[in-house]
């Protein structure tokens, strides 16, 4: 038995025990989005717009992330029209900022690695930088769409709100909370490349000034950066579309705790 398949046993049993059915859809929605990120990958390849490809990629991701495993409410609805407003704005923000970043490529440092391959791979490399941006962003931007989406959706519930102004300004503190430790959950996981990145570059004896111009060092902090870009927008964009939603329709019933909305 191989050490993966091993792993993989193990999160399937822990997700079927302590998650139950619903960590069971978690479990195989993971093998869904992977196999949506390798039709991606293959797509790509075929010279197809990364950036379309992309586009469609997040919106099928978050279709499965969110309808697949909490069904079809008003909750997931505001949620998933947030995400994919925040990934067309986002990419609009980041693509011309890749692009004078001038990160696309490979750096020298790649050079051995891609020295017995062909070049001719006939792709636009500030497209393919911008997709892996939102890619590695659109996990964080789900999770904080659907945390927001169902915290207003208690509030609505419980009637905790005086005017549609007041619940659309609690939307947007929930989602202050959130931001910090977001922000640094995503640093955490970025710092984990770059510590094995500066140790490498130490080895090498790189100064300070080439480390901070160096291609695969500006890559990271841009994505880092990006990515703050985008947990910022998901936050007040989620509470206007939630509000909008779940204020829409007075005299209807809201989502109840299973989830579903008898009235959407």
């Amino acid at each position: 038995m191989s050490v993966q398949f091993l792993l993989l046993s193990i999160l399937f049993i822990l997700m079927a025990v302590i998650g139950g059915k619903r960590g069971l859809k978690a479990f195989f929605s993971l093998w869904l989005n992977f196999l949506t990120l390798f039709m991606m990958l293959i797509l790509i390849s075929l010279n197809i717009d990364p950036l379309k490809i992309t586009i469609l990629g997040s919106i099928i991701i978050g279709s499965i992330t969110l309808f697949y495993i909490n069904g079809v409410n008003k909750k997931t609805v505001s949620s998933f029209l947030s995400v994919t407003l925040v990934v067309l704005l986002t990419m609009m923000l980041v693509y011309k900022i890749a692009a004078a970043a001038k990160i696309q490529g490979f750096s020298s440092e790649q050079s051995e690695t891609i020295s017995y391959l062909s070049l001719d791979v006939q792709l636009d490399f500030t497209k393919i930088v911008v997709c892996e941006f939102l890619i590695g962003l659109l996990g964080a931007m789900i999770d904080i769409a659907i945390s927001i989406a169902s915290a207003m959706n208690e509030l609505y519930v419980n009637k905790l709100f005086t005017t549609p102004q007041s619940l659309l300004i609690s939307g947007i503190n929930i989602g202050k909370d959130i931001l910090g430790t977001m922000t640094n959950t995503l640093l955490f996981a970025f710092i984990g490349g770059f510590m094995t990145l500066v140790i490498w570059f130490s080895k090498f004896n790189y100064s300070l000034t080439d480390i901070l111009n160096n291609k695969v060092f500006g890559a990271e902090i841009l994505q880092v950066l990006c990515s703050g870009i985008g947990i910022v927008l998901i936050i007040p964009v989620t509470a206007i579309i939630t509000s909008r939603i779940l204020l829409r329709d007075k005299s209807g019933s809201p989502c109840d705790d299973s989830g579903k909305s008898p009235s959407y």
